[in-house]
């Protein structure tokens, strides 16, 4: 792949003397665990985004090539490969899930007093995250299509549309085999083929007050999915009528105040398919016409950090869920509220030795009855992490970062009764994690 890339290169390129024409990156993490009871750590979570310490090995690498024109512009083709699931060193398994997060190609272009940015293919295409908890609460799409943007000084603006067809449950895409006519074998025919087409706008504008930069984002999302039909296996065909949804949201966020100090503040409302996110096929909790559209759900989230002259370093993420599926019913245990949030104080121990402590807590309030209790239970879960660490530099986000980790989950009563009975979690009201791993984004296209 490198020797492609360098390949393509040609001597007369006008590069910047201290940016290299390549692009190699990463970003990636791995952790060995035990429970202390002689098996794996396993995640102790009952909401949708838990807290990140007890999270499966991931890796992505970014390959890549830039260029820049004698008139300012510049391109860039980028291609990230990434790997998820356990290592062949552990499981034994000469094996992999391998999947290609970005590849598409893109110009900024030199237009007027602004730059004009224009891109197509696949990618990762985002905002900002709650690091702590591992996910984008405002604008997090995975698509592939094409897009604009515009940015002038202060004020930046970009919309986008993609299209995707999952191939799963025969929801947007059904294929049979048939036998082949008067020959031997069978055809693989589509029977329904129906994308889902994904539109995008964001636009925000900065502003400095003194020392302090404050920033305000509006966002939106249009999904729209026509109308298929697809067989049964006694081949009688149903009708799956077309459907839609929506985001929309704000963000206001704020840094400058002293190293490392930031604090992003999300709204996010979704309807219909944009409440169950742009990959998700929904499996339950249709309407009775077979559509989604009635589907509900509200974020209010919040991310900080602080750095103390170098010695303490403080980082934190909460976020609150309101959800309500498109079936109709008042009470459904798969309606409801949650909950997450937690908090990072750090220590710096010298250059490159640190001691973060962490706790979470997270709840869960569902508008119906547990089923394996037949009562209303409201499960909470609280979390208290040690988390020694060597890195580079004595601030919050500085990697490589290789750690030990203890977690000590404590269950509620109700929380225990969240998972099934033959679940280790459902055994002890303390679970244990310990973990040496380690995390790293270097030159990461994905994470800036």
């Amino acid at each position: 792949m490198l020797f492609l890339l360098a390949t393509v290169a040609s001597a007369e390129d006008t590069v910047p003397d201290d940016v290299p024409p390549f692009i190699l990156g990463s970003y990636g993490r791995a952790q060995a665990s035990t429970d202390l009871a002689g098996g794996r750590g396993e995640p102790t979570n009952i909401v949708a985004f838990g807290p990140r310490l007890e999270a499966d090995p991931y890796a992505e690498i970014d390959l890549g090539w830039q260029k820049w024109t004698d008139d300012g512009a510049r391109f860039r083709a980028l291609i990230t490969p990434a790997i998820a699931g356990e290592p062949f060193h552990y499981d034994g398994q000469w094996d992999a899930d391998l999947a290609i997060r970005n590849l598409f190609a893109e110009a900024q272009l030199p237009a007027g007093p602004g730059t004009a940015n224009v891109w197509a293919g696949s990618r990762m295409y985002r905002g900002d995250d709650i690091y702590l908890l591992n996910f984008w609460p405002l604008d997090m799409l995975n698509t592939y299509g094409g897009g604009a943007g515009f940015t002038h000084e202060r004020f930046d603006v970009a919309g986008h549309v993609g299209f995707n067809r999952i191939d799963v449950d025969d929801w947007q895409v059904q294929r049979w085999s048939r036998p082949v006519p008067g020959g031997v074998g069978e055809d693989s025919v589509v029977i329904l083929d129906r994308q889902r087409r994904i539109a995008s706008l964001k636009a925000s504008t900065s502003v400095p007050l003194g020392d302090v930069t404050v920033r305000v984002k509006g966002y939106g999302e249009l999904h729209q999915l026509p109308e298929g039909t697809r067989l049964l296996d006694d081949e009688i065909e149903e009708v799956l009528p077309a459907d839609r949804g929506s985001v929309v949201g704000a963000q206001l966020s704020a840094w400058g105040w002293a190293d490392g100090g930031f604090v992003h503040l999300f709204y996010r409302r979704a309807t219909g398919l944009g409440a169950y996110g742009e990959l998700a096929v929904p499996d339950d909790g249709f309407a009775t016409d077979y559509t989604v559209t009635a589907a509900r759900e509200q974020r209010v989230a919040l991310a900080f950090g602080h750095e103390f002259q170098e010695r303490v370093s403080l980082a934190g993420g909460a976020y609150v869920r309101q959800y309500t599926d498109a079936d109709g019913l008042a009470v459904d245990i798969d309606d409801g509220w949650e909950s997450a949030m937690a908090l990072r104080p750090a220590v710096n121990i010298g250059q490159h030795v640190a001691l973060g402590l962490e706790g979470s807590h997270q709840w869960v309030r569902p508008n119906g009855l547990n089923p394996r209790t037949d009562e209303h239970d409201i499960p909470q879960i609280t979390k208290l992490s040690v988390l020694p660490m060597v890195k580079p530099a004595p601030t919050t986000f500085s990697r490589p970062m290789i750690h030990l980790t203890y977690t000590a989950s404590f269950l509620d009563e109700d929380a225990i009764q969240w998972f099934d009975p033959l679940d280790e979690r459902a055994q002890e009201s303390v679970q244990h994690f310990v973990g040496i791993g380690a995390e790293w984004w270097m030159n990461s296209q994905s994470y800036r």
